[in-house]
């Protein structure tokens, strides 16, 4: 009875330390993200396009042009123009010169132009060689070859490495930050494309690492119960299903290269496919052989998809066509999931005790009248000291 009580006590308190260590590995992971990301940095995100806070928005084209579209993508990254004319359409650069061209025939960039180079970089660009020259005649160079173009626009998005001063004032309200024009020619005629950048304020995280923590501290305590491995297979299955829709919104709306996308892509990948063979091992071999395997793929699921998007917990501006709750709640399962289940898992790496039963959790007995197994050891018959005890008995 003591045995039983101590074995108990033992497994709580193992139990409990799993559970503090899983939230300060969540807790730890989650400031040091959110201290990182409190001021624009670039980092490695399911879609390639980072949160944000500020909003860019096409407002007016004048005189507007159904063969015509002008829009922001990547959340104000870059700007979109579709010519579906015969005649070319030029953008102008910052100084006035001949920057784009775009029609039938492909998108090309003029080589003299400053802005070809000073767009190559969202902050701090270089400056431009000695050859460009706005002044000088424009020098086509072929980018594509559809009558689509995207660049990225100084003019429509903030620069700062830090908030303006009217968002430090007051973070928690809508501001206008900047206004821009981007001229236009067709031919002869001119177009001005009027656009604007706005804050939008954030919402708080806390809510949504609430949610990761609750789960994560669900999988540790989980784990030393009889129902663990049903649990913690459970728990990463809801895991990767997060990480699986929150990573299809994201690239929804992802408008880079073949290329891109496909590094992008490579880490939830890696990360759902590892986590479908851990639940394969669980399934054939259990618990205690598959729990190294469930520790790799809940931290790959924690890192590159709770992790790499921890700042959509933090800002308003979303790259993703699923709703703003729902994408966060993705991230959130992804994160908590991940990390629970790899704390959980854990506590059962190098676990010596001998194998339970499947219903009862307690090691298997044999039934009176049953023969032993092969390859177990024979009980030996009584000796005649045993015997002769137990007939004086």
């Amino acid at each position: 009875m003591r045995a039983s009580l101590r074995l108990g006590s033992r497994r709580i308190l193992v139990a409990t330390i799993g559970g503090i260590a899983a939230v300060g590995t969540l807790t730890g992971s989650v400031l040091a993200v959110l201290v990182a990301t409190a001021e624009p940095a670039a980092a490695h995100t399911v879609g390639g396009v980072r949160a944000s806070n500020y909003r860019t928005e096409i407002r007016s084209v004048s005189p507007a042009s159904p063969d015509l579209t002008i829009r922001a993508v990547d959340l104000g990254d870059r700007l979109e123009l579709t010519n579906r004319r015969s005649r070319d359409v030029i953008v102008e650069g910052y100084d006035g010169e001949p920057y784009l061209r775009i029609g039938r025939r492909g998108a090309f960039e003029n080589v003299n132009s400053t802005a070809t180079y000073l767009n190559r970089a969202r902050r701090a660009p270089a400056p431009p060689p000695d050859r460009a020259d706005p002044t000088a005649a424009p020098e086509w160079r072929r980018i594509g070859s559809g009558p689509t173009v995207r660049w990225h626009d100084h003019r429509a998005h903030w620069m700062g490495l830090s908030n303006p001063p009217i968002v430090s004032r007051a973070p928690g309200e809508e501001h206008l930050i900047q206004r821009f024009t981007i001229v236009l020619h067709r031919g002869d005629d001119s177009i001005r494309v009027r656009g604007d950048v706005r804050w939008v304020p954030p919402p708080s995280p806390w809510p949504w690492i609430a949610v990761a923590a609750v789960v994560a501290v669900g999988a540790v305590l989980a784990a030393r119960t009889r129902a663990a491995a049903a649990t913690l297979g459970g728990i990463l299955t809801v895991a990767m299903g997060a990480a699986v829709v929150h990573a299809s919104g994201s690239w929804a709306v992802a408008t880079g290269s073949t290329a891109s996308h496909a590094g992008d892509a490579l880490p939830t990948v890696g990360a759902v496919v590892l986590g479908v063979v851990a639940l394969a091992q669980l399934r054939r071999r259990g618990l205690r052989a598959a729990a190294p395997v469930l520790v790799f793929a809940g931290l790959f699921l924690g890192i590159a998809i709770g992790l790499a998007d921890l700042s959509a917990l933090s800002n308003s501006q979303l790259p993703t066509d699923l709703v703003p709750a729902l994408d966060r709640l993705t991230i959130a399962l992804a994160l908590g999931g991940g990390f629970g289940v790899a704390v959980g898992a854990g506590l059962h790496v190098g676990d010596r005790r001998p194998p339970t039963s499947p219903k009862a959790g307690r090691p298997a007995r044999q039934s009176p009248g049953t023969p032993p197994a092969p390859g177990s050891p024979t009980p030996e018959p009584p000796s005649e000291n045993d015997s002769h005890s137990m007939m004086q008995g």
